[in-house]
């Protein structure tokens, strides 16, 4: 069952929050990877780059767990 509220501290919160949440997460950890291996100096935008790497990772996520 799929829930579109998340009650957190009495206070509901939708659950795109918690997709945000967890697709920043696995953002910083591919960042970070990415930073080591120096990946980012292949882009001719990193920052680019990194909102691009979020919004691909978000929407997997959605698109593995959401409804």
């Amino acid at each position: 069952m799929w829930f579109e509220q998340i009650a957190f501290g009495g206070i509901y919160l939708p659950a795109f929050l918690a997709f945000l949440a967890a697709a920043g997460l696995v953002y910083l950890a591919l960042r970070f990877a990415l930073l080591r291996v120096r990946a980012y100096r292949l882009f001719w935008h990193p920052a680019l780059a990194g909102a691009a790497l979020f919004i691909i990772v978000l929407a997997s996520l959605l698109l593995v767990f959401g409804p």
